[in-house]
């Protein structure tokens, strides 16, 4: 299995559509067997998942990814595990160890469960709403 994670400076890049380099992981038996870093090509996102597809990624760990570049991993075979930050070695071992799911590993403010029902953001009003209209006085 090949594990691909965009870079940046050691670390997860913020966003995928933008990475210029991949750190790919090849394990085999669970057990990290290659490592190499390639530049991603600067072109639209079908390409980027072209040369993804014949990198032979299984998995693609990264920050922020448009909707149409991770339907379109998906829609190729590529697992994407967006919305993930932190330094990429220790993002790897978390991959490996099955520990990735970690909410430290996560960008903040996504990809964690938002609040169900009437809260203190969903369903209450504060009685200004679009549809109001106020007298001018």
């Amino acid at each position: 299995m090949k594990v691909a994670i965009p870079i940046w400076n050691g670390r997860v890049s913020p966003v995928m559509d933008t990475a210029c380099h991949l750190l790919v992981v090849e394990f085999a038996d669970g057990a990290e067997v290659a490592r190499e870093i390639l530049d991603i090509p600067q072109l639209n996102i079908s390409y980027r998942v072209s040369f993804l597809v014949d990198q032979g990624i299984d998995v693609l760990i990264c920050g922020a990814i448009s909707h149409p570049f991770e339907h379109m991993l998906a829609a190729s075979g590529i697992k994407p595990i967006p919305w993930v930050g932190g330094n990429a070695d220790e993002v790897i071992a978390a991959h490996a160890g099955g520990a990735l799911q970690n909410d430290n590993y996560r960008l903040p403010g996504c990809g964690r469960r938002r609040r169900q029902g009437k809260g203190r953001y969903r369903g209450q009003h504060t009685g200004f709403s679009r549809g109001r209209k106020f007298k001018e006085e």
